[in-house]
């Protein structure tokens, strides 16, 4: 598991990331979210190993949609902190590289299956 999570400070935007946060994810409830960021708690976590079986066959990346998620609160003003399960602060740079090398080795695994079944 590698779990994401993000504080946002708390602006005068705030109903807007609450919105786009619940875009991404409906089921954690407008108050949670909003409490969350008043409290200076995490508002979203995400799970980077996250894979749905229908999502793929659909061509859906929900870490590609959570990246998005990311630069859309970016863009809104938010000001964001994005940490690790142990509380390890990660720049943008540093999770763009993860993504960037995770869909690496999935690319290089499909070809090796691929190799494997000529």
């Amino acid at each position: 598991m590698q779990l994401i999570q993000l504080k946002l400070k708390k602006d005068a935007k705030i109903a807007k990331y609450i919105s786009l946060i619940r875009k991404f994810d409906p089921t954690i409830s407008v108050a949670q979210i909003k409490n969350n960021i008043e409290n200076n708690s995490y508002a979203i976590s995400f799970d980077l190993h996250y894979y749905d079986v229908l999502e793929d066959l659909q061509g859906i990346d929900r870490k590609l949609v959570f990246r998005h998620l990311i630069s859309q609160l970016i863009a809104e003003g938010a000001q964001l902190n994005i940490y690790d399960i142990y509380g390890k602060l990660w720049t943008l740079e540093f999770l763009d590289n993860w993504l960037n090398t995770m869909q690496e080795i999935s690319e290089q695994t499909e070809r090796d299956i691929d190799l494997e079944e000529e």
